[in-house]
């Protein structure tokens, strides 16, 4: 988290920087607004009584939305700005102190947003720097507050406003972080609750691109397509939300009826905004959609606290300030006052505090999950390992053998013993079977596995030595002989000595790690049947090259 808070610092230390800058640019204020349902001429607007001047943000109240600069101040003012949004038409008047009247008219097709995300339209020019300033938007779609408008000196970009970019910049990277990494880590985990997290931070990175002026700043916009991406952002938060949420508080945390409700007002607001964004412009029904996503979420909140869900929490604090905000934008969006003069600034930090707190959440629940994968991971190895051992002498079993046969090849282990104790039936008979398993321990231990011999119990008093080495077979006669010596060690009441017989089988040749197990097998068992009808207590031993057929010249050793 150490970079979070490096980040965190910077971010602030910036915004102090910021807000605290002068003004670069001289910008004029609409003095009074007034919104009508009716189409008036200029002429009755400029005499009409309805005129506000004490709330100028009133914009969006009516079908056509008139805003008046009076003339004291703004002769030095040449264009109209307002913040993209969308409408119909706009017409800006300049109407002289004789009465002459000049316009100029904008449609949204004629709009090309490039350095500032601002609407420009040049003031007319009648030649009297005392003229009133009259606009006149028509449709104006109110989905949030009322745009910031005001006559400006100069079309240029604010030297102030690098200040901002920059600080945006940082934003936008500190949001693209954790993007990145939820990202890769869901292609990790393969947990789509990580996915959705990546795609909330996708929409806010999208949205502050697009509201803070940078998107404006690196390409020249359509306004239509300008405010379809500026949608999408807001639809991307809302939908992945809903999406991220059914996903990560736990599945007995959230009832099957209550997984739909999220599933399914995600995708409501995914069909408001495309449709907002691109067929049909009602702030209405997107507020709509925006209250059920938010009724959807405080529902399922409320179901899973109830339920002890432990990551709920994460949500809830980190959700907060933006439930806040989305709530006073479905409001304005429905038509009415609000409860916030929201300023992006506040969205922009609403935006990250979640992003950090989440993230925090989604590393706790990624970190249990790894938690979990490697305690089944190892129980699954202990398992594994306990199905190819044997219960009483911890060897290797048959299994065990055969699974790693391959593997022993590769690495030189060529020669194969198999080992057979002489007359242990009679042992089991005589002593039962508590002293015969002791010997057959005991016979374990005198195996003696090293690096360079593995020790196999195959069933019963049959077992199995895989040795490489030059000295190899050596080394198992060594091991054979010292059987009889262990078990006399460990059972002293034995009466006589307990012999073993074995058969020894050496392969050899380029492609001897292709030979199957079952050959060298049936090979050593021949051999070793063979060294039991020759008066058991030795052993027998045949090489065998892989690709001739095997030579009946073994040699045979007495003990």
């Amino acid at each position: 988290m150490g970079w979070l808070l490096s980040r965190i610092g910077i971010l602030v230390s910036l915004a102090c920087a910021c807000l605290a800058a002068p003004a670069s640019a001289a910008q004029l204020d609409p003095d009074c607004v007034f919104a009508t349902s009716q189409d008036l001429s200029i002429e009755s607007v400029r005499a009409d009584p309805r005129w506000v001047c004490d709330e100028v943000n009133a914009l969006g109240a009516g079908r056509f939305n008139w805003l008046r600069f009076d003339a004291a101040g703004n002769a030095d003012f040449r264009y109209f700005a307002m913040e993209a949004r969308a409408f119909d038409s706009l017409t800006v008047y300049r109407i002289a102190s004789d009465g002459r009247i000049a316009s100029n008219r904008l449609v949204p097709d004629e709009v090309r947003l490039k350095n500032l995300n601002d609407i420009m339209l040049p003031l007319p020019d009648v030649g009297d720097p005392q003229a009133t300033v009259i606009v006149r938007i028509d449709n104006y779609a109110k989905f949030r507050d009322a745009p910031k408008i005001r006559l400006l000196e100069s079309a240029d970009r604010p030297a102030g406003l690098v200040d901002d970019l920059v600080f945006a910049a940082l934003l936008l990277g500190l949001v693209l972080a954790p993007c990145i990494l939820a990202a890769m880590l869901a292609f990790a985990l393969r947990q789509t609750f990580v996915a959705w997290y990546a795609t909330m931070c996708v929409g806010m990175a999208l949205t502050i691109a697009m509201t803070s002026g940078l998107a404006a700043s690196w390409f020249s916009w359509n306004l239509a397509v300008f405010l379809v991406f500026e949608r999408l952002g807001y639809v991307l938060i809302m939908f992945a939300s809903c999406q991220f949420a059914r996903d990560f508080i736990e599945r007995d945390a959230l009832s099957p009826p209550m997984r739909r409700v999220l599933r399914w007002s995600g995708i409501g607001i995914l069909v408001a905004g495309g449709l907002n964004a691109g067929v049909i412009q009602s702030p209405m029904l997107f507020g709509l959609a925006q209250l059920v996503v938010l009724t959807a979420l405080l529902a399922a909140f409320t179901q899973a606290l109830r339920r002890g869900s432990r990551w709920v929490r994460y949500q809830l604090v980190g959700w907060s300030f933006a439930m806040v905000l989305v709530t006073d934008m479905a409001m304005k969006g429905l038509g009415f006052a609000g409860f916030l003069e929201t300023d992006f600034l506040i969205v922009y930090y609403a935006m990250v505090w979640e992003i950090i707190v989440v993230a925090i959440g989604v590393t706790d629940r990624a970190l249990m999950l790894r938690s979990d994968r490697d305690r089944a991971r190892r129980l699954a190895a202990e398992m594994e390992n306990l199905a190819e051992r044997d219960p009483l002498t911890g060897l290797l079993n048959r299994r065990g053998i055969a699974n790693q046969y391959a593997s022993l090849m590769e690495r030189g282990f060529t020669t194969f013993a198999l080992i057979d104790l002489d007359h242990f039936k009679a042992i089991n008979d005589r002593f039962g079977h508590q002293i015969g398993d002791e010997a057959l321990i005991a016979t374990a231990s005198a195996l003696a596995p090293d690096e360079d011999t593995i020790a196999v119990r195959l069933g019963g008093e049959e077992f199995m030595l895989a040795l490489r080495g030059a000295d190899a077979t050596l080394r198992a006669e060594r091991r054979r002989r010292a059987i009889t010596a262990r078990i006399a060690d460990t059972l002293p009441q034995m009466d006589r000595p307990v012999t073993a017989s074995m058969g020894v089988v050496e392969a050899s040749g380029e492609d001897a790690a292709g030979l199957p197990f079952e050959v060298l097998y049936l090979r050593a068992d021949k051999l070793l049947y063979r060294a039991k009808n020759e008066g058991r207590n030795r052993y027998l031993r045949e090489s065998l090259v892989f690709g001739e057929p095997p030579r009946d010249d073994h040699q045979a050793f007495a003990a």
